[in-house]
C-alpha cells in the first residue's frame, strides 16, 4: 500500500520496477518519516527475474504520470502484487493490470535520497 511507482523497464529476461516503498513502522529498516511525509519512504527496485512472458503492461509514454508541487513524477500507486501460483504474479496499478510468469521476484531497498 502507498507505494509509488517511479518507472519500469522490461527487458528480454526481465521487469522491473523503481518505486518509492512505503515502509510499515514494524519493518526493521524504517525509519521516522521525514517532515514533509507521513510514513516512512525508501527508494527500491521491484525485479522478476526469469521471467518468460508479461501481459498487460502499458507502455509508459501511455500513463500519464502525477507532478507534485516539488516536481517529483510518478505513475500512481501498486494496487496489488500477488502470487496467483508457482512462478506467476499479478502486480497493478496505473502501469496495466500485469500477469508475469518469472522464477522468482525480489524487493531491494536503496539507500535513501
Amino acid at each position: 500500500e502507498d507505494t509509488f511507482v517511479l518507472s519500469w523497464q522490461q527487458t528480454p529476461d526481465s521487469l522491473s520496477f523503481s518505486v518509492l516503498a512505503h515502509l510499515l513502522a514494524s519493518h526493521p529498516d524504517a525509519a521516522l518519516p521525514l517532515i514533509h511525509d507521513w510514513a516512512c519512504y525508501r527508494p527500491a527496485i521491484i525485479e522478476f527475474s526469469g521471467v518468460s512472458s508479461v501481459s498487460g503492461l502499458f507502455q509508459r509514454d501511455a500513463v500519464k504520470p502525477t507532478i507534485d508541487p516539488d516536481g517529483s513524477v510518478d505513475y500512481g500507486c501498486i494496487d496489488e502484487l500477488l502470487l496467483l501460483q508457482p512462478g506467476e504474479y499479478r502486480i497493478s496499478g496505473e502501469f496495466g493490470v500485469v500477469t508475469v510468469a518469472a522464477k522468482s521476484v525480489s524487493v531491494e531497498l536503496r539507500a535513501a535520497g
